[in-house]
């Protein structure tokens, strides 16, 4: 267990990984254990469209490192000293709305797979992952898409309209359902207390999620799916 560990970043830090011309998915690695740090970054770093930004060891050094990198994609460790992964998530998740997090795990079953999508999480990989299962999960969620180990629940892996049910966040349902009570943009960012551009970015990964090309249509699916009401 790493102790006062300073966030370590893999490149100058006033360096955004969204601004890159070759478009490589940046990663953020956090886990309490170095040694599983190393092992994610060995696996990962065997794809040229993945680069690791940055590394921490508990929860505070995730958002310090989130804020600072803003990669797209962060493997979150669930069980670590002082803030677990679950509540790092929510933070994550409620304060930049373009980074995607997905649980790192030992055990998980069902009920663990619901309380990380609740939290804001976009899916949930078992540290027993193959290398090459790993390096596929995390393109598929820096794509939108969640992902949902088969050994947790093979049923829930490999039906579309189930997984679609987890697809947005709790807060992209919370503007999803806005959007179908007739609100505008304003009107969400009232609502939630969101700034304009954070509800724009919402709004934007909503119609991606559910291949909408307009509100309407992204309102009609999330009826017709069960996602609001």
């Amino acid at each position: 267990m790493d102790h006062g560990v300073k966030p370590q970043a893999s490149r100058d830090d006033s360096h955004d990984t969204r601004g890159d011309d070759d478009r490589r998915i940046g990663v953020l690695l956090v886990d309490d254990h170095a040694v599983v740090r190393e092992g994610l970054r060995r696996i990962l770093a065997q794809r040229a469209d993945i680069v690791i930004v940055g590394e921490a060891s508990n929860g505070d050094e995730a958002l310090e490192l989130v804020s600072r990198r803003r990669p797209e994609v962060v493997i979150m460790d669930l069980n670590m000293p002082g803030m677990d992964g679950l509540e790092t998530t929510r933070r994550i998740c409620a304060d930049h709305a373009g980074v995607r997090v997905v649980i790192f795990t030992g055990h998980a079953g069902l009920e663990t797979f619901q309380n990380a999508r609740a939290s804001g999480a976009s899916g949930v990989i078992l540290k027993d992952i193959t290398a090459q299962a790993l390096s596929e999960a995390v393109a598929q969620i820096a794509e939108g898409r969640p992902y949902a180990d088969p050994r947790i629940d093979p049923d829930l892996a490999a039906d579309t309209t189930t997984l679609k049910q987890h697809l947005l966040s709790v807060r992209e349902q919370q503007i999803l359902q806005l959007l179908a009570d007739g609100c505008t943009n304003r009107d969400v960012c009232e609502r939630l207390l969101l700034g304009s551009e954070t509800v724009k970015t919402h709004v934007s990964h909503i119609l991606t999620k559910l291949n909408a090309s307009h509100r309407s249509q992204a309102v009609a699916i999330g009826m017709r799916e069960g996602l609001i009401r």
